[in-house]
Parts: structure tokens; C-alpha cells; sequence
């Protein structure tokens, strides 16, 4: 009568072709969690950059009633937009023409046009130029790079036209955008 059972030898081939599998497991599991890992840094990136060019087109989209008359860019209202102040004063300050705020630049309120923010591991830098649009109308360019220190980077950008700021300079109240021709 033969014996029934498992050979020692049969049970080492077992237990290597299960440690094997398992393995081949781990290491993908591995791989998952660090392919998890760089997709939540390139989120948490992304989010800060879209936080800070949302903040910034903020600054530049604001008007309001301005206190001061130096500053007013519509005389019926009295409103001021901010939108001037960028377009002229970044990345360095240009001369306004005669109809806008008297073609001052004393009149252009101080504006930042390059900086730095952190945001818990992300490092967003963003700069602010304006620039003549296709006619000379006046364009906001708002550019942001966000770097996570574990390596994603993401960089947006977001134009904005004096037309996005006051809806109809071509009729009689032509203020923010620059005369037809005009520019930086």
C-alpha cells in the first residue's frame, strides 16, 4: 500500500509558486499606491493654480465706486476699474492716452504684477502683463505655475479683454479699453 500525502519537495513548489504570486501582487499594489500618490499631488497642484488665477482675474475683473476722482474711469457713475490700473501698469508702468484718467500716470493705482504664493506643499508664482489686443483694445495676460514639491507642475493662463470688463467701449463711454489703434 502506498502512502498518501505530500512530498516535502511538492510543498517547497507549492509555497514558491504562492510567494511568487503574492509577489507579483505587492509590487502592484506598489505601483498603485504611488500612481495614486502622483495623481493627488498633480490635483492638489492644479487646485492651487486654478485658486490663485481665479484670485488674480478677481483683482483685475474688480471695479467699483471710486472715492477718489483720479480714479474714476466712467464720469456717469463714478465707477473705476481696476482692469486700467493692470493694463497700464504691468509689467511696468506705461502713460494712459489724454481720455484715459487724464493720461497720468499718478492717476494708474500701485498694482502687483509678479509674485509668489504658497499653498500648503504647492509654490504658485503668477505674473500680470498687458498687452495690445488685435485692434489695440486691450488685453489682460494673467499667467500662473504651480509646483508641488513632490514634482507635478501645472501652468494656466486666462486673457482678459477690456470688452470683459465694461461690455460696450465702442459706444459713447469708452473707458477701460484703450482707443481703437492704441495699445501698449
Amino acid at each position: 500500500m502506498k502512502a498518501k500525502g505530500l512530498t516535502l519537495i511538492e510543498v517547497l513548489i507549492a509555497l514558491s509558486v504562492i510567494g511568487i504570486a503574492f509577489g507579483a501582487l505587492l509590487m502592484s499594489q506598489v505601483a498603485n499606491l504611488r500612481a495614486s500618490a502622483q495623481s493627488r499631488y498633480a490635483t492638489d497642484t492644479k487646485a492651487a493654480a486654478v485658486r490663485v488665477l481665479e484670485a488674480k482675474s478677481g483683482e483685475v475683473l474688480w471695479s467699483e465706486i471710486a472715492s477718489d476722482p483720479r480714479y474714476r474711469d466712467d464720469p456717469e457713475t463714478g465707477r473705476s476699474f481696476h482692469f486700467v490700473d493692470y493694463y497700464y501698469g504691468c509689467p511696468e508702468p506705461v502713460r494712459p492716452p489724454p481720455e484715459i484718467r487724464s493720461g497720468s500716470l499718478a492717476n494708474l493705482r500701485p498694482v502687483d504684477c509678479s509674485g509668489t504664493e504658497e499653498e500648503g506643499s504647492t509654490s504658485v508664482e503668477w505674473r500680470i502683463a498687458g498687452e495690445g489686443g488685435i485692434l489695440g483694445e486691450g488685453v489682460v495676460t494673467i499667467v500662473v505655475t504651480a509646483t508641488h514639491d513632490r514634482g507635478p507642475r501645472v501652468t494656466m493662463g486666462r486673457r482678459v479683454t477690456c470688452y470683459d470688463v465694461y461690455p460696450s467701449p465702442t459706444q459713447d463711454k469708452p473707458a477701460p479699453c484703450p482707443p481703437p489703434g492704441g495699445g501698449r
